[in-house]
């Protein structure tokens, strides 16, 4: 956990440019998607450890606080950076490789609530743009871009960029989703 935290901090000091400790200690008490990678390392320490009640509530704390709801199971690799984050929704099943970089609004989740272990595999060095929604047992190779407001539901090949054209299409929901 603490090797993680180390790597998003590392991370974190490329996109700053005040030196230690001050980036630190604004992001901590300033930015949104910087505490809540923290409070999900907190969870996600917790959950991994069969410890009741702390996965939860630092997840439940992280989503108070932030705006950000990361399921305390999610498997997050180091150097996650999470821009803007309010909204992020990441399913506790979630499988995100190192050094993501995440905007706000994105979901990555499951299709239906009948199957919520079928969550995205996102690879190393991924960028998902603003609003993009990842759904289903698919994955994400590394190196791969999404762009900003598409549906992705297929595998996405490592290096290959799905762009609001490249996306896949919304099919009519053959049932009421109530």
């Amino acid at each position: 956990m603490l090797d993680n935290l180390r790597a998003d901090t590392r991370r974190l000091k490329i996109w700053k440019s005040r030196k230690a400790p001050w980036y630190v200690i604004e992001s901590l008490l300033f930015e949104n998607g910087y505490q809540a990678v923290v409070l999900h390392r907190l969870a996600h320490g917790f959950k991994s450890r069969g410890i009741p009640f702390f996965g939860p509530f630092f997840a439940r704390l992280s989503l108070f606080l932030t705006g950000v709801d990361i399921g305390p199971g999610a498997q997050i690799g180091p150097g996650l950076l999470i821009s803007h984050g309010v909204g992020l929704v990441i399913g506790g099943h979630a499988e995100i490789g190192a050094n993501a970089l995440i905007l706000h609004q994105v979901t990555i989740g499951s299709p239906d609530v009948g199957r919520l272990e079928d969550m995205p595999k996102i690879g190393n060095d991924v960028f998902i743009g603003a609003g993009a929604t990842l759904i289903g047992d698919i994955t994400i190779g590394d190196g791969a871009l999404i762009d900003a407001m598409v549906l992705v539901n297929r595998d996405v090949p490592a290096g290959h960029r799905v762009a609001h054209r490249g996306a896949t299409e919304l099919k009519p929901l053959s049932r009421s989703p109530c």
